[in-house]
C-alpha cells in the first residue's frame, strides 16, 4: 500500500483535483488516476470512512486530505 501523492494524480489543474476529491467524498467513486481501474473504500469495515481509498490493482492509496493539503500549500 503505497500513498499516492499529488503529482502522480496525472490531473491538469486545481479544479479537476478538487472535482476528483468531491467525487470520492459523495461516495460516487472513481476510476484511479494511474491505472484507471475502479477505486475502492479503504476502510470498509471498520470506520466505515470516505476519506481514504485503494485501487485494487495497482495497490496504491488515496488519502484524500493528505491531497487538499498538498493543494492548499502550493
Amino acid at each position: 500500500m503505497e500513498k499516492i501523492t499529488l503529482k502522480e494524480l496525472k490531473m491538469d489543474s486545481r479544479n479537476d483535483v478538487l472535482a476528483f476529491l468531491k467525487k470520492l467524498w459523495r461516495g460516487e467513486g472513481a476510476p484511479c488516476p494511474i491505472c484507471g481501474s475502479e477505486l475502492e473504500l479503504l476502510h470498509k469495515k471498520a470506520k466505515k470512512s470516505d476519506c481514504d481509498w485503494q485501487c485494487s490493482q495497482c495497490g496504491k492509496v488515496i488519502r484524500t486530505l493528505d491531497l487538499l493539503n498538498e493543494i492548499n500549500e502550493q
